[in-house]
């Protein structure tokens, strides 16, 4: 964790990420924290409501989230030495997956 602080362009890709995740958490908790109905996951334009599901799987959603962030995290801190090129990538994928899930948890809150 410590090469990941030292290098700015990681700091920043990192904490940004983090903020993002928060954010996303801290919007799903308020919005679905109480609610003991179903909830509609998945929904297609098609064929309507694909998949409903409990606070719990929504949550899931999120809890994985965070362990690809972590794992992400790990293996950019790994690789910063050997090669520095794969560090930055998954620092930037790890961006976009949070962006991903944002735009996941923005749907999700909009169908219900």
């Amino acid at each position: 964790m410590k090469l990941i602080l030292k290098d700015k362009y990681l700091r920043t890709i990192f904490c940004l990420s983090a903020a993002i995740l928060f954010i996303v958490v801290l919007l799903v908790c308020l919005k679905f924290w109480g609610i003991k109905k179903p909830i509609i996951v998945h929904f297609d334009a098609y064929k309507g409501i694909d998949f409903l599901g409990s606070r719990l799987d929504i949550f899931v959603i999120f809890v994985s989230a965070l362990i690809i962030f972590v794992i992400n995290l790990f293996l950019t801190e790994y690789l910063f030495y050997r090669e520095r090129f794969l560090s930055y990538l998954f620092a930037s994928v790890n961006l976009f997956f949070v962006i991903l899930v944002l735009i996941a948890a923005a749907a999700i809150i909009s169908v219900n």
